[in-house]
C-alpha cells in the first residue's frame, strides 16, 4: 500500500510549475500577486504570491519582504494559510499593514479555518499569531503609538448555532432570502460550508449574522489581554470608499486640470474612446503623488506629481496593468525612491517589478513562466462598429491556414487567463489550434436589448476582420461568457448564424429569474430590472420579456449550448435548460458551493478542460482518446444535428497545434 505522504509528495510533484502554461491545469495554476504595502520608513515593501493548486484544491498564500532599494533579492517571510474568497468568488487582496515604526508587518490571514492576524520581523523570522481565536477577525489598524485595534465578528460556535437553529425551526422567507440557493449550509465561507443571505438590493450576499453586534478590542503594546476599544479607536476602522468608485473630482484640483490637459477623461464613465481614464493614485506626505491612467484596452500609464512645482511627469507605461494586484484600480506601493507594482499583460503574466528613477524597470519577482516560450501570438486588435471602437485580444497559434475561432465578451485585462471570470482557457484553445479573441465591451450608454445588438455586431465584425486577415473561418465560430458576456453570448445565438456551437458559465433572464427575486423588501431588484432591462414582471411585459429571454425564444437557437454554472444559478434557467436538452441542443454541469465566480482550483480545472474538449469538438471534429471521456463524446454525438446525420469524421487527437512536431 502507498503511504499517505509518498501519496502527497507524488502529487505535488505532479503539480509543480510547468514550463508554460498552454494545459488547462498549468493555466488554472498562474500565481498572482497583491498586498503590496511599502513600510513608513519607506525602506521596506511587503507582497503576497497566491498560487492554486490543482493537486491540494487550495490557493496557498506566501509572503515577501524587498528592500525598496533594489538592491537585494526578496526574502520570504514563509506560507501563511489560504486566500479568502468575496461573496462572487473573487480573490480577496491580500490585507498587510505597517507597524508605525516599520519594524514589523501585520496581516490578516485565514489559517485552518480560523481568520487572525499574523506579525512578522522584517528579519524573516517568520510569523507568529498575535490575535483571533473562536471569532475571526474582520478588521484592524494601528494607532499612532503602535497599538493595535481589530474588530471581531460573532464567534464560529454561535454562528453554527443560529445555522443549525434555522434549520430546526424553519426558515422565514424575507428580502434576505436567496431561494435559489441552498438555504442552509449552501455556501462555502472561509473554507467551510456556512449559511449565506443577501445582504443589499441586487445579488450581494453575507454570512447569516453579518448584521449582529461586533466587538473591537485594543491589542497595547506590553498589556497581557486586549482590552475594549474607545470610540476614537473604533474609528480607525470605519471603511473607506472602494478604491473602483475613484472619481477625478476627488483628485486635488491642479492635478486633475493637469492630467485632463494630458488627455485623461474629466468623468466616471462615458468617455470619448480616446481618453484616458483614472485607475489610481497615492499622495505622498510631501503633497506630491503618483497617479495612474489606463486607456480603453486596459493599458495604464503612471504619472509623477509635484504639488510644489504643479509639474506632471510621465514615469513608465506598460502594454497592459501597472497597479497593485490583478485588478486595474488598486494602487501600487510608493516607496522613497521607487515605485513597485503588478506588472501583466497579455504576453507577460503577472510579476512585480521596480519602477525607480527616469521610469527604469527591473522585474523583481515573477513567479510565473514566461508566455513567449508558449509558441502563440497575442495581440491587441482594434476595429469599427457602427462608428464606435472596439477592441481586445487575440491569442493564436504560430500556424498557417484559417483557424476555427472562439470568442468571449466582455472585459480583457491584464493576463488573459479565461476571459471574465476566467471560464475558457484561452490559450490552452490556442494551442489546440482554435483562435481566442477576448472583446472589450463597447462603451456606450446603451440599454436593454441595445446592449446584446452592440455585442453581438462587434462580435461579427471581428469575425469579418480576422476573416479577411485570412486567420479564421468564418464558419467555424464559438463563444463563451459569464455575466453579461454570457447575456451577449445567448443574444448572438439567437439571432445570428455567426456561432457554431457555446457555452456559458451564467443565469440567463427568464421568467423563474424574475419571480425568484421579486417579493416584498426586494423591491430595488424590480427597480433595476425596469432600468437595465426596460421591462417589468412577465406579466406586465410578456413581449418584451420574449425578446429578451432566450428560454422564451428557444426556437431559434440551432447551435448547441454547454451550461456550465453554479448550483444557486442553475436553478434560475431550468427553463431554457430543459427547452435546448429536450431538443437536443443543451448539456449542463452543476458546481456546488461555486460563487459566480468558480473559485476551487479543482472546479476551475473542470471547467476549463470540458469547455476545451466542447470546442474542439464542435470546431475541429476533435475528440480526445482519453478512455474516461467517452461517455462525454456519446452523450455530444447525440446533440445538434439528428443522429442519422451526426458526422463520422471526427478525430482521435492530443497533438497541440504549437507542438515542437509542427513546421
Amino acid at each position: 500500500m502507498v503511504g499517505r505522504l509518498t501519496l502527497v509528495l507524488a502529487l505535488l510533484a505532479a503539480a509543480s510549475p510547468a514550463a508554460s502554461q498552454t494545459t488547462p491545469r498549468e493555466i488554472v495554476e498562474t500565481a498572482d500577486i497583491s498586498a503590496l504595502a511599502a513600510s513608513p520608513d519607506g525602506r521596506w515593501i511587503a507582497y503576497r504570491i497566491e498560487k492554486p493548486s490543482t493537486a491540494t484544491n487550495r490557493i496557498d498564500v506566501d509572503w515577501y519582504l524587498v528592500a525598496a532599494d533594489g538592491r537585494s533579492p526578496p526574502r520570504s517571510l514563509g506560507r501563511l494559510g489560504t486566500a479568502m474568497l468575496d461573496d462572487a468568488g473573487v480573490i480577496i487582496a491580500g490585507e498587510a499593514k505597517w507597524g508605525p515604526d516599520s519594524r514589523s508587518l501585520v496581516v490578516r490571514a485565514l489559517v485552518d479555518g480560523r481568520v487572525g492576524l499574523w506579525a512578522s520581523a522584517t528579519d524573516g523570522s517568520g510569523f507568529r499569531p498575535i490575535a483571533g481565536g473562536d471569532s475571526d477577525i474582520e478588521a484592524f489598524a494601528f494607532r499612532a503609538d503602535g497599538a493595535l485595534v481589530a474588530r471581531e465578528g460573532p464567534s464560529r460556535a454561535t454562528i453554527a448555532r443560529a445555522e443549525e437553529a434555522e434549520r430546526e425551526t424553519g426558515i422565514l422567507v424575507d428580502r434576505a432570502t436567496d431561494l435559489a440557493q441552498p438555504l442552509y449550509h449552501g455556501a462555502l465561507i472561509n473554507g467551510r460550508p456556512a449559511t449565506q443571505r443577501f445582504s443589499g438590493d441586487w445579488f450581494d450576499r453575507a454570512p447569516l449574522l453579518a448584521a449582529a453586534p461586533r466587538r473591537v478590542f485594543l491589542y497595547a503594546a506590553g498589556a497581557v489581554e486586549p482590552v475594549a476599544a474607545d470610540a476614537a479607536d473604533q474609528a480607525l476602522l470605519e471603511p473607506q470608499p472602494h478604491p473602483a468608485l475613484l472619481s477625478p473630482d476627488d483628485l486635488p484640483v491642479a492635478l486633475r486640470t493637469a492630467l485632463e490637459a494630458r488627455g485623461m477623461c474629466g468623468a466616471k464613465s462615458q468617455c470619448a474612446p480616446g481618453e484616458q481614464r483614472l485607475s489610481w493614485w497615492v499622495q505622498r506626505s510631501d503633497g506630491s503623488a503618483v497617479v495612474a491612467l489606463h486607456d480603453p484596452d486596459y493599458r495604464q500609464t503612471l504619472f509623477g506629481w509635484s504639488a510644489r512645482a504643479a509639474r506632471l511627469t510621465r514615469l513608465a507605461a506598460s502594454d497592459g496593468q501597472l497597479s497593485g494586484s490583478r485588478t486595474h484600480y488598486l494602487p501600487c506601493a510608493v516607496a522613497q525612491a521607487a515605485i513597485f507594482c503588478v506588472e501583466a499583460a497579455p504576453d507577460i503574466a503577472p510579476r512585480l517589478v521596480r519602477i525607480g528613477e527616469g521610469g527604469s524597470k527591473t522585474v523583481i519577482s515573477s513567479p510565473n513562466p514566461d508566455p513567449d516560450s508558449e509558441g502563440l501570438l497575442a495581440e491587441t486588435i482594434a476595429w469599427q462598429v457602427s462608428g464606435s471602437r472596439a477592441s481586445g485580444v487575440l491569442i493564436r497559434p504560430k500556424i498557417p491556414g484559417r483557424l476555427p475561432l472562439f470568442v468571449t465578451y466582455y472585459r480583457c485585462s491584464g493576463y488573459l487567463r479565461g476571459g471574465v471570470g476566467d471560464e475558457w482557457p484561452l490559450r490552452a484553445l490556442a494551442a489546440n489550434g482554435i483562435a481566442a479573441l477576448c472583446i472589450n465591451s463597447v462603451p456606450s450608454g446603451a440599454v436593454g436589448e441595445a446592449r446584446y445588438e452592440q455585442g453581438m455586431e462587434a462580435v461579427r465584425a471581428a469575425i469579418e476582420l480576422l476573416s479577411k486577415r485570412r486567420i479564421v473561418d468564418s464558419a467555424r465560430v464559438g463563444m463563451g461568457g459569464l455575466s453579461f458576456g454570457s447575456e451577449v453570448t445567448t443574444w448572438t445565438l439567437r439571432h445570428s448564424d455567426l456561432l457554431k456551437a457555446a457555452s456559458i458559465a451564467s443565469v440567463q433572464l427568464e421568467p423563474s429569474y424574475y419571480w425568484f427575486n421579486a417579493r416584498p423588501g426586494r423591491e430595488t431588484f424590480i427597480e433595476n430590472v425596469r432600468e437595465v432591462w426596460k421591462v417589468g414582471s412577465p406579466d406586465e411585459s410578456p413581449d418584451g420579456w420574449k425578446r429578451l429571454s432566450a428560454a422564451l425564444d428557444t426556437t431559434n437557437i440551432h447551435a448547441p449550448l454547454l451550461m456550465q454554472l453554479p448550483e444557486h444559478e442553475a436553478r434560475l434557467s431550468l427553463e431554457l435548460f430543459s427547452k435546448l436538452a429536450t431538443a437536443r441542443l443543451a448539456e449542463m454541469h452543476i458546481f456546488p458551493f461555486a460563487a459566480h465566480i468558480k473559485a476551487e482550483p479543482r472546479q476551475k480545472l473542470a471547467a476549463y478542460q470540458r469547455n476545451l474538449d466542447w470546442f474542439r469538438y464542435w470546431l475541429k471534429d476533435e475528440i480526445d482518446p482519453d478512455p474516461a471521456k467517452a461517455g462525454q463524446y456519446q452523450r455530444w454525438s447525440l446533440l445538434g444535428l439528428k443522429k442519422e446525420e451526426a458526422s463520422t469524421a471526427r478525430t482521435q487527437r492530443s497533438t497541440s497545434a504549437i507542438s515542437s512536431n509542427r513546421k
